[in-house]
């Protein structure tokens, strides 16, 4: 993806702009903001914006990859032999569920379907910096839990699909529709725990004889 265009530019200003666009695409949705609302909310030009940026496309972009960049920002986990995987596999599980519940992510979350509704090509690339994202680091612990024998051997897709399934349930869609607040720490436990039972049920390592 192409970021930024014309001649060296000021990093003060490229994140303030970054930081007006966040806020106002997540306030106001994509159409409802303007490049002069950005200039205006950044403190600067509308022609600073455009030599920071090319177009406003390139300026949604950028700005989602920095909000879902801070938002997952997540170290991979690193297992060994030796590991405590339902500790890890909770961990991974819980940072999914914060992810997902935060206020950022939800309004994320709304601008998507708003995006995909109108068969925006932007909903593809707002997809792939945020959903496929989290996805990655699904895969990768997944694929670790497989070579370490944690886990039986099979399509790691329906492994991930499994459990943001068991995960976000009936639950999220209600929590997007604003008739469900997002769970309680309490609740979080519940879920966790319970999709990990029914996780493993299913894809637990047969031991060898």
């Amino acid at each position: 993806m192409q970021t930024t265009v014309g001649r060296p530019k000021d990093l003060e200003k490229r994140k303030h702009i970054l930081e007006a666009a966040k806020k106002l695409f997540l306030k106001l949705g994509y159409h409802g903001s303007s490049m002069n609302q950005i200039a205006k909310e950044a403190g600067v030009t509308k022609l600073t914006v455009y030599n920071h940026f090319q177009d406003k496309e390139t300026l949604f972009c950028c700005a989602i990859e920095a909000t879902c960049e801070k938002t997952i920002n997540a170290s991979l986990i690193r297992l060994n032999a030796n590991s405590d995987f339902q500790a890890h596999f909770y961990q991974v599980c819980e940072l999914a569920l914060y992810i997902i519940n935060l206020p950022e992510a939800i309004k994320l979350e709304h601008l998507l379907l708003e995006l995909a509704a109108e068969q925006n090509p932007l909903a593809m690339q707002f997809y792939n910096v945020s959903h496929q994202r989290m996805c990655n680091v699904w895969q990768d612990f997944f694929e670790q839990a497989t070579q370490l024998k944690f886990i039986q051997a099979n399509e790691i897709e329906k492994q991930i699909n499994l459990i943001l399934s068991l995960l976000l349930g009936i639950r999220h869609h209600e929590v997007l529709l604003g008739i469900q607040q997002p769970p309680t720490p309490e609740e979080k436990h519940q879920i966790i725990s319970e999709s990990i039972e029914l996780f493993m049920m299913k894809y637990k390592a047969q031991p060898h004889y």
